[in-house]
């Protein structure tokens, strides 16, 4: 086979032993055995020589993935070493693996993907104000010592997943750092690879987590890097090990690795580090995000026989969750794209019917340091239905849109990527108010709003999130017949100034595992007064903030009648409890009553 450089005009025997260079008018005749690799070696030399450049069409080396330090084989030994009981790795052999440090402390792991980027457990940085605590280092190896070659950044933006919650941790338990500045790429400072679209690591692959975790559970941390081999399990084999535990636990995201007899896992500290496994080309790809697993090197084979349940260990699958990645990433890089500020702080909209939207034209991203308020009336005696098509706000740590009725009283907080439910609110007028801050910019909401008459069904709560103004009854979907699977119901209760709410009965519902009725204080769900289930009506609970919201959710398996409730508004005054017996009757709740003059309570009936 010949190849003809027009550059150099150079005939190459590529597989052949004679080559004839002709340069300058010049011919160079070469008779010996030579390799392809060989011989674009020689013709680069000389075309340095003469002050020339080849243009030969040379493979890409890979951008990512790549360590300059030469894997191990993969032996009986280091298949089943582990970081709980401690399996070393040479410096440079991960020079994605990034450390989370609060105050100079190490906290969690976490992975490089581009020189602005790092990807980690969401868990690790839920906590809104953390930011201004961490550091990311990377090139980090012993944590004892400050090496040559490390780098340290602080964090511009946290961007958690917009379906991760705090009361299910596990589940889209990913979160995606901006760094302050950008990362210098080197011998110990480098991207691991991003799985391509449609890209699977099938059961059976063997793969590779590292970080600086704890030893032996409830250990120190190891000061070194340390590794684990782990195979991915089926997906049978993960749902069927979490099925055994006392409370079984679900989700859309895991992905698990382990063996049943426990012994090679990661442990404390190794959160938000990466399982990293070889794609086709021989790159380190990042197949997972390190996030849970009960214990650390616990089996789980006999877990229906003892107390010490063990887990497999479970990762954040990055395929379930890639686009999302894609999306913020690529938002990061355009920093020139087109943007929109608020017209008018506050304009008044006063129609049956419409749109509301930020920014106006679609094509462009809301601009950082905003406030944008709408004031929406619709006719008298009609109460506001609003429907999301469209939002794009970050999550509730940076930017959201929320909603307040007239004299300033919080409804609701809507963010992150997800359409959220509709919103039927008990009321003619509400304000509506986006903020965003100084981080990332995303595309904003688009909603309809529409006036309808004041005609609830009981169990509105379960279509759409319900804000009730009145005193009303409230139920759960189908009642007195069985409730669905999956069920997720919310009302909000907005008592008059010095009233209280009054009144629950919890007709059947489970074990508070599974199906159960919660109540918060506040309309964000931060502050869980009560959490109700079982046969038995419940004690009164009491809010002492005005404000109630009582959420009804069920989970996919045995269903019951569900509950009903009468909620009604008495005057504070009427309500006639001393302190001391409030703590007696609210004891259960472990709930410390504030001062606040205006309180709501939810009394059985």
């Amino acid at each position: 086979m010949q190849t003809w450089d027009q550059s150099l005009a150079v005939p190459l025997t590529v597989y052949g032993i004679t080559v004839s260079l002709k340069f300058q008018g010049k011919t160079l005749s070469l008779k010996m055995p030579m390799s392809k690799n060989k011989l674009i070696l020689l013709i680069g030399m000389i075309c340095l020589e003469q002050g020339k450049s080849a243009t030969l069409s040379l493979p890409k080396a890979p951008t990512c993935g790549q360590s300059l330090v030469k894997a191990r084989p993969q032996n009986y030994f280091n298949i089943f070493s582990r970081i709980v009981g401690g399996s070393q790795v040479e410096k440079g052999s991960y020079p994605w693996q990034v450390s989370l440090k609060r105050r100079q402390k190490h906290i969690c792991g976490g992975t490089i993907i581009s020189p602005q980027w790092v990807i980690t457990a969401a868990h690790c940085v839920a906590n809104r104000n953390i930011a201004l605590t961490l550091n990311v280092t990377a090139g980090e190896y012993d944590l004892n010592h400050t090496e040559p070659g490390e780098q340290t950044l602080t964090i511009e933006t946290i961007i958690v997943h917009p379906h991760f919650s705090t009361k299910k941790p596990m589940d889209y338990d990913i979160a995606l750092l901006k760094m302050t500045g950008a990362f210098n790429f080197g011998q110990f400072v480098r991207p691991v690879c991003l799985p391509e679209p449609g890209e699977r690591f099938e059961a059976g692959f063997i793969c590779t987590t590292a970080g600086w975790g704890r030893l032996t559970e409830d250990g120190i941390l190891s000061q070194v890097l340390q590794e684990v081999n782990l195979p991915i399990l089926t997906q049978e084999e993960c749902v069927a090990a979490l099925l055994t535990l006392k409370k079984p636990i679900s989700g859309q995201t895991f992905l698990c690795t382990g063996f049943p007899d426990g012994g090679r896992d990661a442990c404390q500290g190794d959160s938000g580090g990466s399982l990293m496994c070889r794609n086709k080309k021989g790159a380190w790809t990042l197949a997972g995000v390190t996030s849970w697993g009960l214990g650390c090197g616990r089996g789980w084979r006999n877990n229906v026989q003892k107390d010490d349940q063990g887990s497999p260990g479970i990762f954040t699958d990055l395929s379930k969750v890639l686009p999302w990645v894609h999306k913020h990433v690529q938002i990061g890089k355009r920093r020139k794209i087109s943007r929109a500020s608020c017209s008018e702080q506050d304009h008044v909209v006063s129609n049956s019917e419409g749109q509301l939207h930020f920014p106006e034209t679609s094509y462009l991203y809301y601009e950082s340091k905003q406030l944008c308020v709408w004031t929406l009336l619709v006719p008298e005696a009609m109460h506001v239905l609003l429907i999301f098509s469209h939002l794009d706000a970050e999550s509730c740590y940076h930017n959201h849109l929320s909603i307040y009725s007239l004299e300033d009283r919080l409804i609701g907080k809507f963010c992150g990527e997800s359409l959220t439910s509709s919103v039927l609110i008990g009321a003619n007028s509400i304000r509506l108010k986006f903020s965003s801050d100084a981080t990332d910019y995303a595309a904003g909401f688009n909603l309809t709003y529409k006036a309808l008459k004041p005609n609830y069904l009981p169990d509105s709560g379960c279509s759409s999130l319900t804000v009730l103004f009145e005193e009303g009854l409230i139920q759960s979907l189908h009642y007195p017949e069985d409730y669905t699977n999956m069920a997720d119901c919310n009302w909000i209760f907005q008592a008059p100034k010095h009233y209280l709410i009054k009144s629950l009965e919890i007709e059947e519902s489970g074990d508070c595992s599974s199906d159960f009725v919660t109540v918060h204080r506040d309309v964000e769900g931060k502050t869980e007064i009560a959490r109700l289930c079982g046969f038995d009506a419940p004690a009164p609970v009491l809010s002492s903030s005005g404000v109630m919201l009582i959420s009804f959710q069920s989970d996919g398996n045995v269903t019951f009648r569900g509950f009903q409730a009468t909620v009604s508004f008495i005057p504070e005054k009427d309500l006639n409890i001393s302190r001391s017996e409030d703590e007696s009757m609210f004891v259960e709740t472990q709930n410390v009553l504030s001062e606040e003059p205006n309180a709501s309570v939810l009394q059985s009936i």
